[in-house]
């Protein structure tokens, strides 16, 4: 000390409970908001070739294992593409022609699931089980922090010192 009449400083307050929660829910908003703009935030094709490619990208190749109408060379595929700039042509909307697809070829045609019915599931049991997960991961923290150090007992100690006493050699053993 220097003699001068000095206080000590209090340590920094830590944020409560209220501001914790608070910052978890503008996180969240954030995620939400840009993860809702990212999904709704695709410009509409400008050109005809690029119209009917992003109406191309959504159809599974027929014949060709996992590989959509726009990338695939099969024969089909070609087919396929010039059908949809017709129609594209004619005036019907993607969903129109994805919807013919559909009702010629069944479900397995398109290469992203419908967000009705049982194609939902895709859609949502990601998101469920990732926020399950992070659930999971916010109640096993609180309770560690909770839980504070592990002491020994009493119980605990005389076990310890049993066990170091059945270690240590005997005096007639340390002659030899």
């Amino acid at each position: 000390m220097t003699g001068k009449n000095e206080t000590a400083m209090p340590p920094p307050a830590r944020p409560g409970r209220r501001v914790r929660a608070i910052g978890w829910f503008g996180l969240v908003l954030v995620f939400g908001v840009v993860l809702a703009v990212a999904a709704t935030g695709t410009r509409p094709a400008a050109t005809d070739a690029e119209r009917v490619d992003a109406v191309a990208k959504t159809l599974r190749c027929p014949t060709c294992q996992g590989e959509s109408v726009a990338v695939s060379e099969a024969l089909i595929s070609q087919e396929i593409r010039a059908d949809i700039r017709r129609r594209l042509t004619a005036g019907e909307s993607p969903d129109q022609i994805r919807a013919y697809y559909v009702s010629t070829y069944g479900e397995g045609i398109l290469l992203t699931p419908s967000a009705t019915g049982t194609g939902a599931a895709v859609w949502v049991l990601p998101v469920v089980v990732a926020v399950l997960c992070l659930a999971g991961l916010v109640v096993a923290f609180r309770r560690w922090r909770t839980r504070g150090a592990l002491r020994a007992t009493p119980a605990d100690r005389a076990l310890v010192e049993q066990a170091l006493r059945a270690d240590r050699p005997t005096d007639a053993e340390e002659v030899r």
